[in-house]
């Protein structure tokens, strides 16, 4: 049992990491004072923005599902299967965001406060 839920956040993080990283890399890097170079970027590279999109959001979800366990973990009022390997999963999780943080730095803080968002909206602890 251990070792399928290790292989479904190792999975997990390879998409949230692999998802933004190239999501992030596909984006137009145009000026933002430039319309008509983004407006050009956008129409005749549609696809290419198609697949950004979907792997940026592909991202935010997943690493949404780290943010989740770092509040399971600290919600105290019952015990939590899995406690060690979750508690490595997201130091990796944040070690990844740091990276991200290095690589694109307004990028990476729109995943981790969409990922926020949405992650402690899912909780659902009663």
């Amino acid at each position: 049992m251990l070792a399928i839920w290790i292989y479904k956040r190792v999975l997990l993080l390879l998409i949230a990491y692999g998802g933004v990283l190239v999501s992030l890399s596909l984006f137009p890097n145009v000026p933002i004072w430039a319309v008509s170079s983004f407006l050009g970027e956008i129409l005749f590279s549609p696809f290419k923005l198609l697949v950004a999109i979907i792997l940026f959001i592909s991202g935010f979800l997943a690493y949404s599902l780290f943010v989740r366990d770092v509040v399971i973990i600290w919600k105290t009022s019952y015990s939590v299967p899995f406690h060690m390997p979750r508690m490595f999963f997201v130091i990796a999780a944040c070690l990844s965001w740091i990276h991200l943080f290095l690589y694109n730095g307004i990028g990476a803080f729109i995943v981790l406060g969409l990922a926020l968002w949405y992650g402690i909206m899912d909780v659902g602890i009663r």
